[in-house]
């Protein structure tokens, strides 16, 4: 381990090895596009300490209330606790919720000015996240945003049964509170405009997301009653929305078309399908969401595309005529031939996909290059907020970079020595908690949230699951005298006695398990069975079982 320096009693370490430890042994930080320290959080929700918690995600992934309620959650799965024979995963976002709800307070850096400004083109969660990095860097920054308030999609788009207005005003507030400054009903619509632009700032960064629509060239797709999903949303969200609703076909597989379907449930419709191409594991949303979709009544047809528009001579939607599709063994869909079938409807919304502004699609060209950047779903396509964020920090980075003088950033590891990690074999076998939700009779009520969020004392028992993965449990071999004393208080399968061992090149551990006592030449806990209970620690007679805690850190490479 190549050891840079030492802070107090933690090692910090630039070795690469120590750097892979973090991605094979904390796979939910690993999954995690913004690398967001969750053991560290959750340990502190489960101290009690929801202040310390909320602050690793202010610092992490920024926008901890709106990520607690609307994360797409990739670190869910990844979760050791959800592995074959573990049980459910760890209730990681909604843990992150319960750090915001309980331990919110207002950010107050030090922050010294460099002198320099800074524009930012929207105030989504990309340009938000910008803004926040860039502002405890010591810049000027302010955002222009074309809506007349700030979140972007975060607060036209998302419904607010889902996610209230002042949950994003709330973390909006804790990056205007830097000093960033928020110009609203701002359009910038050309690359002339951006030009001049630079003209006043040290940079410019286009993070206008994907607020268009992508469409579709079906026939009758002009009929009356035919809605583009995000457009549905937004007209909702902002109170345009003044049409009846009986039977509603939604058309798609991710999270738009899924909230289509409920703010149908709660303007009033009758009868609402969501329909997609291929089958329900390939949708881009969460089980979570389909049973909360499901339990409000939504019905669901898969492996079916819309070929036509039904309509009257009046031109107003009648129905939708699909056909049934086949899945194919490289997952492409084959349409069969003779399937058609028509399914009646009044309103029909395609939730098929979003795209950026096509009217300054050409600021990649070249006389834009200096000082301009681009950002989060304008440059990558439409994707979820937490990878928005990952990609908004990334561009902070590059721009700081660029405007600072400094040669990069560089991960640390900070690693230090425990006695113990807290956790209990008990904790193992405590359920899963469930959310609370506002009970089916209130759900017709349009702004109403459904999930009411944890109560401090359901986070305590939903945090105790967490196996704690940032502890890293080694036997020092040089002082261990077999006696087996941790195997046999070992709760799971997790220490071995191993022989042929090797370390191959990029760091992983091979060896062969062996029962027999003259082929032993070592004993190894394996942390990817390790529930972190410190059983091995408490009984090993030589003291030769050490717990180290690991954290990883950006720092910037002067």
């Amino acid at each position: 381990m190549e050891i840079q320096n030492r802070e107090n009693d933690t090692f910090v370490s630039t070795d690469k090895l120590d750097r892979k430890w973090i991605d094979i042994n904390i796979p939910c930080s690993a999954a995690c596009p913004a690398l967001t320290d969750i053991p560290g959080y959750i340990q502190a929700i489960k101290d009690g300490d929801h202040k310390t918690a909320y602050r690793i995600n202010r610092m992490e992934n920024i926008l901890p209330g709106i990520l607690g309620r609307v994360c797409d959650r990739p670190c869910e799965p990844a979760c050791r606790h959800g592995w074959d024979e573990l049980g459910d995963p760890v209730s990681i976002c909604f843990l992150k919720r319960a750090a915001a709800d309980y331990g919110m307070e207002p950010v107050n850096p030090k922050i010294k000015s460099n002198g320099k400004k800074i524009c930012v083109i929207g105030a989504g969660p990309a340009g938000l996240t910008i803004a926040n990095d860039l502002a405890l860097k010591g810049y000027q920054v302010t955002i222009l945003e074309q809506f007349d308030q700030p979140g972007g999609m975060l607060r036209y788009g998302i419904p607010q049964f889902r996610l209230p207005y002042d949950v994003v005003a709330e973390d909006v507030k804790s990056i205007t509170d830097l000093g960033v400054t928020i110009k609203t009903n701002v359009r910038v619509g050309d690359v002339k405009e951006i030009v001049r632009l630079k003209k006043s700032y040290d940079a410019v960064i286009l993070a206008g997301g994907c607020a268009n629509s992508k469409q579709t060239n079906i026939p009758g797709i002009d009929s009356k009653g035919v809605y583009w999903g995000l457009d549905f949303l937004i007209a909702a969200n902002r109170e345009e929305l003044n049409i009846p609703l009986e039977k509603v076909i939604v058309i798609g597989g991710g999270f738009t078309a899924v909230d289509c379907t409920r703010m149908s449930y709660r303007l009033g419709a009758k009868k609402i399908t969501l329909a997609y191409r291929r089958t329900k594991d390939d949708m881009y949303v969460g089980t979570h969401e389909l049973e909360v979709m499901e339990a409000e009544g939504i019905n669901t047809i898969f492996l079916a595309s819309p070929v036509d528009i039904v309509s009257n001579d009046e031109g107003i939607v009648t129905g939708v005529k699909f056909i049934h599709n086949s899945i194919n063994e490289d997952r492409s869909i084959t349409p069969i031939e003779g399937s058609e079938f028509i399914t009646g409807a009044d309103i029909v919304i395609f939730a098929v996909g979003q795209k950026a502004d096509g009217k300054i699609a050409e600021t990649e060209s070249a006389e834009l290059k200096n000082n301009f950047s681009i950002a989060g779903d304008f440059r990558n396509g439409s994707s979820t907020v937490i990878e928005a964020v990952a990609d908004g920090r990334k561009v902070a980075r590059e721009v700081h970079m660029q405007l600072s003088g400094i040669k990069g950033f560089q991960d640390t590891i900070h690693i230090s020595e425990v006695k113990d990690t807290g956790r209990k074999r008990d904790y193992d076998f405590i359920p899963v908690q469930p959310m609370d939700t506002t009970p089916m009779r209130d759900r017709k009520i349009k702004n109403r949230e459904v999930e009411t969020g944890f109560s401090k004392e359901k986070s305590l028992v939903e945090a105790k699951r967490c196996y704690l993965c940032h502890y890293n449990f080694q036997i020092d071999i040089s002082r261990c005298i077999y006696c087996l004393a941790c195997i046999d208080v070992m709760p799971v399968d997790c220490i071995k006695m191993a022989k042929d061992i090797k370390v191959t090149e990029d760091g992983n551990l091979k060896y062969i398990e062996t029962k027999k006592w003259s082929e032993v030449e070592a004993i190894t806990i394996d942390n990817d069975k390790c529930i972190r209970c410190g059983n091995c620690v408490r009984a090993c007679p030589v003291d030769c079982i050490s717990i180290s805690k690991y954290k990883l850190k950006m720092i910037e490479k002067k």
